[in-house]
């Protein structure tokens, strides 16, 4: 049993102006009490969540460190998984299947996404914590 965490509860955990500040808290309790595996992100999912946190928050000393803390620090709350070479054309063949008829620029599906379903795939992950509702069919969905 393992749970990959999205971008998004990151930044609810380091944002806590963000839609989903309230939520990625009660997650995170229920995450840290160990009854649901290990937990793992991506090396992308980091790099993405950096980026926002530092846009959304003005690059604000106190958000940019917690998020510092809970992927490299005594806080750290997941495993960082990374993309290699061999995944690559995995997760672009999904990504055309995906996105390459879809009509609807709301509903694409970005490459980092898709990396993630296919990391979870990959490393036996049945599970994400994320707010997109883009993962559904792929991963069950916990927010």
């Amino acid at each position: 049993m393992a749970i990959f965490l999205d971008t998004g509860f990151y930044l609810g955990l380091c944002h806590p102006k963000d839609k989903y500040a309230e939520q990625s808290k009660r997650i995170f309790k229920q995450l840290s009490e160990g009854d649901h595996g290990l937990l793992y992100t991506s090396s992308l999912i980091i790099s993405e969540v950096a980026t926002l946190v530092a846009i959304r928050t003005n690059s604000h000393p106190k958000a940019l460190n917690l998020l510092g803390e809970y992927v490299w620090g005594t806080n750290m709350i997941a495993i960082e998984l990374y993309l290699n070479s061999d995944l690559e054309p995995k997760v672009w063949e999904l990504f055309k299947k995906i996105n390459i008829n879809n009509k609807n620029q709301q509903d694409i599906v970005s490459f980092v996404d898709v990396t993630s379903i296919i990391l979870c795939n990959q490393f036996q992950i049945d599970k994400i914590v994320s707010f997109d509702s883009h993962f559904d069919g792929f991963l069950t969905r916990i927010s």
